[in-house]
C-alpha cells in the first residue's frame, strides 16, 4: 500500500518505520533539519535493544506533490490538524481513510453517539466544522497510542517501549470494515494494531492518565513519575483522575476509576514529562481544548462537578498563554 504519515516526529516516525518494515511504500511529511536528515540518510529507528533500522521513505514538506494514497496516518497534534489536512486536501477526495493519532478527544467523538438521548456538544473539538468538511465521516478514524518514542536527533527516532500497541476505531461501520481489511498488512513484530468497535472507552482510559499527570507537570515542570509519587501533588492528581472518571461514567463508560490505586501505586509513572509539558517547554501550541477543556464541557453538560479540574485548567491556560502556546483571552 501507499501510506502517508503526516508528522514524522516521535510516534509518526516510529509508525513510518514499522510500515516500511512491512514493505509498504511510505511517504512522510516533515520539516526543517528532520526533513533534511531523512532525505539524506533515511529515517532511522532505534529499538530498545539498540538495533537501528534505516528506512528509505519518501520525505517531503509539500504533500501536494504526492500521488494518491491508500492510507493516511496523521500524528500531528490537534491545534495543527486542520491546517495539515488542508494541505493535502486532494489526497482526501478518493475515499482514503484518515487515521488521526493524537492525545485527548477525537473530533468525531459525537458522531452517532448519544448521552442521555442527546449528542454531546463537541464544537470545541472542530471549530467551524473544518475537519468534518475535510474528512467525510466514513473516512474518519482515530487511534489511541500506547508507545513511547522520542526524536533524539534529526532523522533518528528512539523507541522506548517493549510493546507498542495502537488501538484504532472508526466513526462508522463502513469505515471500520475498510480498516479491518487493512489490519493484517499493517501488523509487525514491533507494532501491533487493534480495532475497537467503539474507540471512546480506550480513549477515556488513556485520557484519565493524561489528566492525572499533564496539568501538574505543566505547572511544576515535574515528570509524570514525580507527579504521581509526590505526597503533596498526588492528591491533586488523584482528584483529577477521579473527576475525569465520573465524566466518562456519565457518558456510559463505567468502571474506569476502579483501577485508581494501581495508577497511583508507589513507583508508578513514566520518568519523563507528558507531551503537554514538553510543549510548554518548547512554546508550542498545546492540546488544552481536546484534553482538558472538552472534559469540562462534557462535565457541565452532564451535571458532573469537577472542582479540581476547573481550578487547574485555568492555571494551565495562563501558563500556556505566557509561552505563546494558547490563544490570548478574547482572541
Amino acid at each position: 500500500m501507499r501510506i502517508l504519515v503526516l508528522g514524522a516526529g516521535a510516534v509518526g516516525g516510529f509508525l513510518a518505520g514499522a510500515f516500511h518494515e512491512k514493505g509498504h511504500d511510505v511517504s512522510v511529511l516533515a520539516r526543517g533539519p528532520h526533513l533534511a536528515a531523512i532525505k539524506s540518510g533515511g529515517l532511522r529507528v532505534r529499538r530498545p535493544d539498540g538495533h537501528v533500522s534505516t528506512c528509505a521513505v519518501t520525505a517531503t514538506d509539500t504533500p501536494g506533490d504526492l500521488e494518491p494514497q491508500d492510507l493516511i496516518v496523521t500524528t500531528v497534534k490537534a491545534p495543527a490538524l486542520a491546517e495539515v489536512l488542508s494541505s493535502c486536501k486532494h489526497l482526501l477526495q478518493r475515499g482514503t481513510p484518515v487515521i488521526a493519532a493524537m492525545n485527548g478527544v477525537f473530533w468525531w467523538y459525537g458522531s452517532g453517539f448519544k448521552v442521555g438521548g442527546q449528542t454531546p456538544e463537541c464544537a470545541r473539538l472542530d471549530p467551524g466544522g473544518t475537519l468534518a468538511d475535510l474528512v467525510p465521516v466514513d473516512q474518519a478514524v482515530s487511534m489511541v497510542i500506547h508507545s513511547t518514542n522520542q526524536v533524539v536527533e534529526p532523522g533518528l527516532i528512539e523507541n522506548r517501549s517493549a510493546r507498542n500497541r495502537f488501538v484504532i476505531g472508526a466513526a462508522t461501520a463502513a469505515g471500520a470494515d475498510r480498516i479491518r481489511a487493512m489490519l493484517p498488512s499493517l501488523q509487525t513484530d514491533t507494532a501491533r494494531f487493534e480495532l475497537e468497535e467503539d474507540l471512546r472507552r480506550p480513549m477515556w482510559h488513556k485520557l484519565l492518565r493524561n489528566l492525572s499527570t499533564a496539568p501538574a507537570s505543566v505547572l511544576t515542570g515535574g515528570m509524570a513519575y514525580e507527579v504521581l509519587n509526590d505526597p503533596d501533588a498526588q492528591p491533586i492528581a488523584r482528584a483529577l483522575f477521579l473527576e475525569g472518571a465520573a465524566v466518562a461514567q456519565a457518558h456510559g463508560f463505567a468502571g474506569l476509576g476502579d483501577d485508581v490505586d494501581s495508577v497511583f501505586a508507589p513507583g508508578s509513572g513514566a520518568r519523563q514529562k507528558p507531551s503537554m509539558s514538553q510543549d510548554v517547554d518548547l512554546g508550542r501550541p498545546m492540546e488544552i481544548d481536546t484534553m482538558l477543556r472538552i472534559v469540562q464541557d462534557f462535565a457541565r453538560q452532564a451535571g458532573v462537578p469537577t472542582p479540581t479540574l476547573d481550578v487547574v485548567v485555568g492555571l494551565v491556560i495562563l501558563r500556556a498563554r505566557l509561552v505563546g502556546g494558547y490563544p490570548p483571552a478574547g482572541g
